[in-house]
């Protein structure tokens, strides 16, 4: 694969300060991979862009593993990474992923390396590939896979201390939740900004999406709260069901936006409506309805 002809487009505002097209290839430091990681991971790695589909670029770490800034001669034949660590899959996946287009790039040093041809392979994957990041996945991969290789068990230890470090976290966080929602009230929740988390975006959903979303959500406790202190259960399975119907249009309109922190954010939400209705097992249905 030989270098494209240098295009003579103007720099366009993006991720990456420049017009960026399929074959334009980065290089970038890693970085740890978990708390426990040691800070300085004196790697480079580098990844391609394939295509754009939907909004999102879809990129492709390569594999390949630097102590400087590669030169466009030392990747432009690497082939792609496979993802290998903690995989269960017979046949290891590429180490790719997409990201929309206007969200800013949070790679350390980054730089642009050059371009080369896109293969008709690579031109395959755009349109099927199945996850959505920010651009830090590219990290990930290259520093996680480097690990899995050449460190493992000192690797593999890192992770487990950061899950258990998540577990006690997520615990202590579940007894705070519990203790919120036997004193919670409709009027408590009118005067909250709900969804709190999602005022920085990226990585969360885009102000619109969540303007709108906050001013629905209002609304259905505005419902909910005029059916009196005692509900049907059959009532406040309706409105919560028309709230997720709400969602799955919404996220359907903003080209699926509600990843795994935006769900578990909603479904949280869901569960404090139907506790304060008096319904709490109508939180089990909700998986039912929801399609993100």
């Amino acid at each position: 694969m030989g270098p494209k002809t240098p295009s003579k487009k103007p720099p366009a505002r993006n991720a990456f300060g420049r017009d960026s097209e399929a074959g334009d290839i980065y290089s970038f430091r890693t970085s740890p991979i978990t708390e426990f990681s040691p800070r300085e991971t004196n790697r480079y790695a580098a990844f391609k862009i394939l295509g754009l589909i939907d909004g999102r670029v879809c990129f492709v770490v390569l594999d390949g593993t630097f102590d400087r800034h590669p030169e466009l001669v030392q990747v432009s034949d690497l082939a792609w990474l496979a993802v290998h660590r903690f995989s269960h899959w017979e046949i290891p996946r590429p180490a790719w992923s997409t990201t929309p287009k206007n969200w800013k790039c949070d790679l350390d040093d980054l730089r642009f390396v050059g371009s080369v041809s896109i293969s008709p392979e690579e031109a395959d994957l755009v349109p099927t590939c199945p996850s959505i990041g920010t651009w830090t996945v590219a990290s990930a991969h290259a520093e996680g896979e480097w690990r899995w290789r050449n460190d493992r068990t000192a690797f593999e230890e890192e992770v487990e201390r950061a899950r258990q470090v998540r577990n006690a976290r997520a615990a202590a966080e579940r007894e705070r939740y519990e203790k919120r929602l036997k004193l919670l009230t409709w009027e408590q929740l009118l005067e909250e900004q709900l969804l709190a988390r999602w005022n920085e975006h990226p990585p969360f959903p885009p102000p619109d999406f969540v303007a709108d979303a906050r001013k629905f959500l209002r609304s259905v406790i505005v419902e909910l709260q005029s059916l009196g202190p005692k509900p049907k259960k059959a009532q406040v399975r309706a409105v919560l069901k028309a709230c997720v119907d709400w969602f799955n249009r919404k996220d359907t309109e903003f080209g699926q936006v509600i990843e795994t922190e935006e769900r578990e954010d909603i479904c949280a939400v869901l569960e404090e409506f139907a506790v304060v209705a008096g319904h709490k097992s109508l939180v089990t249905e909700i998986d039912t309805w929801r399609e993100w």
